[in-house]
C-alpha cells in the first residue's frame, strides 16, 4: 500500500554483498578481540592486572539451611495421618564484620488425614517470613 507508513522500498537499502570475505577482514576481527581481552591495570586497587574489578559485590555472605521431616501416625479411632514438612532458612551477614542483616524462612507443610470411614482431608500450607535489619 503506497500511502501507509509500513510501506518500505528496497531502493533506499544498500545492496548486500554475498561474496566471500577478503583476507584482511579476519585479521581486523582477530586484532579487535585481542584488544578487548587485554587487562588494564586498576588504579584504585593495589593489585596490578586484576581480572575482577573490586567493589562490585555487596559485601554480604549467606548461610543456608534446609530441613525435611515426615511422620505417619494412627489414632485410636482408626484415623491415619501422614505429615511432611520442609523448612528452608537463609541468613545473610556482612562479610567484613559478620553482622546479621537479614533472615528469610520458607516453611511448607503437607498433611493428609484418612479417616476410618474413608474420608480424606488434605491440608497444605506455605509460609514466608522475612526479617531485615538495615
Amino acid at each position: 500500500v503506497p500511502g501507509s507508513s509500513a510501506y518500505f522500498t528496497t531502493e533506499a537499502m544498500p545492496p548486500r554483498r554475498l561474496v566471500g570475505k577478503t583476507s584482511q577482514e579476519p585479521a581486523r576481527k582477530k586484532q579487535r578481540t585481542e584488544e578487548s581481552q587485554a587487562v588494564a591495570p586498576s588504579r584504585s586497587s593495589g593489585q596490578e592486572g586484576a581480572l575482577v574489578a573490586r567493589g562490585g559485590g555487596r559485601g554480604l555472605k549467606a548461610v543456608q539451611n534446609a530441613r525435611e521431616q515426615s511422620s505417619t501416625s494412627e489414632g485410636p479411632d482408626g484415623t491415619r495421618t501422614e505429615k511432611k514438612s520442609a523448612v528452608k532458612e537463609q541468613k545473610i551477614f556482612t562479610a567484613s564484620g559478620n553482622k546479621h542483616v537479614e533472615t528469610k524462612v520458607v516453611a511448607e507443610t503437607k498433611k493428609k488425614t484418612t479417616r476410618k470411614d474413608g474420608t480424606v482431608v488434605i491440608t497444605e500450607s506455605k509460609s514466608n517470613k522475612k526479617v531485615c535489619y538495615f
